[in-house]
């Protein structure tokens, strides 16, 4: 019976799932052990193939009411992890260093309680999303065919934030997380000898031309929209042969602002502003876009929720005075419903999220579990 799903407790799911993680897109057992799991608690139904390998269990009262999503993440990212846990990965560079396995591990007991005490009217809903690292995974889910049978009326995720109090619950109203996208830029020549690089066309002053400009954009559009960020992450320059005049080059940038429609006007300058400089130096250009994430938007009847509910747990609370810089692709359910993202310190000593010995830590679950345990009750009914 210590294998059963009902008789573990919340860490020992934790390090179970954080001992085999599996990459974006690439989540099959952990998808199949997710409904082993929830067929297990007693869901009502499951539906599965949700944008990839998406799980969803529904545990429903026989009452009609409003539908109540809680989503977390199946994917790890390619990190060695160099932590000396019991349980670390056993996947050589994959691990579950953004913490994903603990927010699996809050839904896997919030599906152990509603087993116990199923919600007395509506439907609440565990969706386990696939590929959020990469942006594509709750869109995904959102354009599945199957994605009507789970559409929220509410819906709520949380996310670890390490460097905060263990428990404290940050929220705000409206911007919660930004649009970001990576932004790569070709730019093609002519290589030629070294010693005649005017047969050729090298295109290194256009590369510095659009490196500068890109730096300067967030100058040059309006500020009213709150943070608007270019990040140079990378500048390749032809190959290292003393020997030629390179005809290749290229760029690459990260994109980010609170608002989507700042992040659409900024990504159009940006590449108005490559294929400028493209053409003052008679360049061929491919611009290709990665890791698109939408902002994430919180809806204020939402956040009031989570606020009164962590008021009653007599959890930390914390109004931010400005949305988190980085990115989550919730944003995309979040406007499916009354949705709202929060974030759970995870501790002043805790490693930094994406930190090869970051680990999850236990003492947040049972906080975690709680709050979204009295979310679903607030809605749905059933002992509190």
């Amino acid at each position: 019976m210590g294998d059963r799903f009902m008789s573990l407790d919340p860490a020992e799911i934790r390090h179970r799932l954080h001992a085999e993680p599996e990459l974006s897109g690439q989540e099959v057992a952990t998808s199949r052990r997710i409904v082993e799991w929830l067929e297990e608690a007693g869901a009502t139904r499951i539906v599965t193939s949700l944008g990839g390998h998406g799980v969803a269990g529904i545990f429903a009262a026989e009452r009609p009411g409003p539908r109540v999503m809680f989503r977390a993440e199946l994917d790890a990212l390619p990190i060695g992890e160099t932590g000396e846990v019991a349980w670390r990965s056993k996947c050589e560079h994959v691990a579950h260093s953004c913490g994903h396995d603990g927010h699996m591990a809050t839904l896997l007991g919030l599906a152990q309680r509603l087993s116990k005490n199923p919600p007395a009217y509506g439907e609440t809903v565990l969706l386990f999303q696939p590929s959020e690292e990469t942006g594509r995974g709750a869109r995904g889910v959102v354009e599945s065919s199957r994605f009507e049978e789970i559409a929220p009326d509410h819906v709520f995720a949380l996310h670890n934030l390490p460097g905060e109090p263990l428990g404290e619950v940050s929220v705000r109203a409206g911007a919660f997380t930004c649009a970001s996208r990576g932004l790569i830029v070709r730019l093609n020549g002519l290589c030629t000898h070294a010693a005649h690089p005017e047969q050729g066309r090298n295109p290194a002053l256009a590369m510095c031309r659009i490196l500068q400009g890109l730096k300067r954009l967030p100058q040059q559009l309006p500020d009213d929209q709150g943070l608007v960020m270019v990040t140079l992450i990378h500048a390749r320059l032809g190959e290292v042969a003393f020997g030629t005049s390179p005809g290749q080059a290229e760029v690459m940038a990260t994109l980010r602002t609170e608002d989507d429609a700042m992040m659409r006007a900024l990504a159009e300058a940006a590449v108005s502003l490559a294929r400028v400089e493209a053409e003052e130096d008679d360049l061929g250009i491919e611009i290709d876009w990665c890791d698109v994430f939408q902002a994430t938007h919180n809806h204020p009847r939402a956040v009031e929720a989570i606020r009164e509910e962590a008021n009653a747990l007599a959890l930390p609370l914390r109004e931010l005075s400005a949305a988190h810089r980085w990115s989550e692709d919730f944003g995309w359910l979040a406007a499916q419903g009354e949705g709202a993202l929060l974030t759970l310190g995870s501790g002043e000593q805790c490693r930094p999220l994406h930190h090869p010995s970051y680990d999850f830590p236990d003492a947040m679950l049972t906080p975690g579990i709680d709050l979204f345990e009295r979310l679903a009750r607030r809605y749905q009914g059933g002992a509190r």
